[in-house]
Order: C-alpha cells, then structure tokens, then sequence
C-alpha cells in the first residue's frame, strides 16, 4: 500500500515529504520518525496524484494541491533562483540539477542569489526577510535573507549531512496573503565525505 509520510509545518498544516509503497508492520516501525503518516488508499487519493510536497490538512484530513490556484486579478511575484555557489573549499563538489535541487559536502558554505519577479521583471524592492530551511529529519533553521532592488543573497553554513529544504509553504506562512509570494523550492542534499 502507498503511505505519505508527513511532517508538520504548523499545527494544521502537514507537509508531505516522501510517498513510499510499505506493509503495516514498516510503517509502525517508522511512525515515530514522523508527525503523521497517512495511507494513499482510496480512489479519490489515488486519482489526485498526491506526492512529495503536496499538502496535509492535520485538523480535518485531506491532501491539499501544492498548485496554487491561478488568479489573474492578483498575480503573487515570485522568488526565481538565479544562482548557487560554494564557497571555494567545496565549489569543485558542488553538484546542480537546475538550480532547485543541489548536492554538497557536509562543511559547505552555499550562497544563493534570487530574484522577485512579477511577470518577468525583477520588482526593485528593498528589504530582509526571514528564509525558514528545514531538514526532513525535523530540524529546523532560519536563514535572513537580504534584498536589493530586488535581487534576494542568502548564506547557508551546511555542518553535517541531510537533507534541507526551502519551499513556498514555508517562506509564506508568516505572510498575510497579499504580501506572499510564488517560490518553486530548494532542495539540499548535504553529503558527507
């Protein structure tokens, strides 16, 4: 059977990490490892496609689409990822697939460089923001992120190995709604050597 295994984002709102075929005896095993594992069993599941980084709602249940719903009266301005580098211990392990998904050694100090769009135009806005990066095994940190004329710099330090990551859910979840923003998201598999 095909089980969701989820981690809580707030305490309403679950966020699925991985989705993994399993019997009932594996998934007792693991459920300590995770806020809430739900069984993709029903037509209706299956036929929505649940995957990694949909939704959870923790209250009522239910699977929630990460699309957001296309509105063309109020278009949110989205963070483009425009570069990642290593600092130059580790810039030749650096591996990318795209710029939303990147793999370095355990000591590396990644710096990424965004951009806020709407509709293709780097808005010039000027500010800091929070930048909330948690690892699946539930660890959590916030990263400030600066940005000028719209051109979003952030610094991660990656001490040990795991797997980190920034989505969209996470940067807007302290936003009131007009102030939120479209973000693919990041991934970071930080390996040790």
């Amino acid at each position: 059977m095909n089980y969701a295994l989820i981690k809580k984002e707030s305490q309403t709102l679950g966020r699925v990490l991985n989705i993994i075929v399993a019997d009932p005896e594996f998934i007792e095993s693991i459920a300590p490892d995770w806020d809430h594992i739900e069984a993709i069993d029903i037509q209706h599941e299956l036929g929505l496609g649940v995957g990694i980084d949909w939704g959870y709602d923790l209250v009522n249940g239910g699977f929630i689409d990460p699309t957001p719903a296309t509105d063309t009266a109020t278009q949110r301005p989205r963070i483009v990822v425009a570069t990642i580098t290593a600092d130059a211990a580790h810039a030749g392990q650096l591996v990318l697939e795209g710029l939303h998904d990147a793999t370095c050694p355990a000591g590396t100090t990644l710096r990424v460089v965004a951009k806020l769009q709407l509709d293709d135009q780097v808005l010039p806005m000027d500010g800091v923001f929070r930048v909330p990066f948690r690892a699946r095994d539930g660890r959590e940190r916030v990263l400030l992120g600066s940005m000028v004329q719209g051109v979003i710099n952030f610094n991660v330090l990656l001490p040990d190995s795991g797997v980190w990551m920034v989505t969209e859910a996470a940067i807007n979840e302290a936003l009131p709604p007009e102030q939120q923003m479209q973000f693919a998201g990041l991934t970071i598999y930080t390996v040790d050597t």
